[in-house]
């Protein structure tokens, strides 16, 4: 009889901690072969069910995080990629956070890194490719979690996803536009790359707002730079000779600098608005010189620190779970940057 007890306790614990009955009599007689992550969500669930034994104390050991970034000098990735840096000097030391740029251009860098990572839990920006999708369900397979930063791959099996919504900027964008636009002409876009979810989300949510506030303002074709400042500047001053109806310019990407020197090169600085992302110290030099209206930033520092307090909770390493769900975005014109 105190055997049946024993067991139906047991198999409350592998219940309530989304393991099997095996694995919780592995953790609570120390026998080992068991993940620090797992053996804390069995000891957990066994004190929040009041199981009458003596539980073992979880090994300390150290856990890895890594990162996995955009190898890019924009601004944006420079804050994205700094702000990590200062979370990780606020964790204990047997937390470590391991920070790899991988070229984005070829999605097969970015799956070959996830693949191949050792890591305990997986930050990763990426595109929204099949490689990638396949490279994260196969980690998420194998108990490394994988969070999605600042644009999401919702088709993949990833334990969350942390950043804005970027169809919301999108329409913001498009709000500013149908507002302070003359009544009729051309909005000119253009983007990083469309294969990252988040950039078109923006631009479809520019196109889909902007449709329903001022139908009299056509969206031009999207526009790929990269983020390649020649580049923007090259595909912007061949835009603005064919397209002299152009009343405004969103820009979903980086290399704002481009993209004001091709209007002003192009004698448009006096009729264009120009919308765009990140708060830098390019983009705040740009409106406090009148040659960019309004930047759409998504705090990247908030970003860092939620993604790395959310794997903190997914590993259990923190027994509360981490904040989920969107971060806001804030609006800074020529008075507030």
């Amino acid at each position: 009889m105190e055997r049946q007890k024993s067991r139906l306790g047991l198999e409350d614990v592998a219940r309530r901690a989304g393991v099997g009955l095996s694995t919780v009599d592995r953790v609570l007689n120390e026998r080992g072969s068991v993940s620090a992550a797992t053996e804390r969500r069995v000891i957990e669930a066994a004190r929040s069910l009041g199981l009458r034994r003596v539980l073992p104390v979880p090994h300390a050991r150290q856990v890895r995080i890594e990162v996995m970034l955009a190898q890019s000098v924009t601004p944006f990735m420079a804050r994205l990629t700094q702000a990590m840096g200062q979370v990780a000097a606020t964790l204990d030391r047997s937390i470590v956070i391991l920070r790899t740029g991988i070229d984005m251009r070829d999605p097969a860098n970015v799956a070959s890194r996830i693949a191949g990572s050792g890591a305990d839990g997986i930050i990763v920006y990426c595109e929204e490719h099949p490689a990638n999708v396949a490279a994260i369900a196969a980690a998420e397979g194998a108990g490394r979690p994988v969070i999605c930063v600042v644009t999401d791959v919702p088709d993949s099996p990833r334990a969350a996803y942390v950043g804005i919504d970027h169809t919301k900027a999108g329409r913001t964008a498009a709000f500013f536009v149908a507002r302070m636009a003359r009544p009729a002409g051309v909005a000119l876009t253009i983007s990083t790359s469309t294969g990252f979810r988040a950039h078109k989300q923006r631009i479809d949510g520019f196109r889909e707002a902007l449709a329903t506030r001022r139908p009299g303002v056509a969206v031009a074709p999207v526009m790929t730079s990269g983020d390649e400042p020649d580049r923007v500047y090259h595909l912007l001053t061949q835009a603005l000779r064919r397209t002299p109806e152009a009343v405004a310019i969103y820009n979903t990407g980086g290399a704002n600098a481009a993209v004001a020197h091709a209007v002003r090169d192009a004698g448009r600085a006096e009729n264009l608005l120009f919308v765009g992302h990140e708060l830098t110290d390019e983009s705040a030099a740009l409106l406090r010189a009148g040659a960019m209206t309004v930047a759409i930033d998504q705090a990247p520092e908030l970003q860092a620190r939620r993604s790395i307090d959310l794997m903190l909770s997914r590993l259990g390493i923190t027994p509360a779970e981490a904040m989920e769900g969107e971060i806001a975005f804030t609006l800074h014109t020529v008075e507030n940057c």
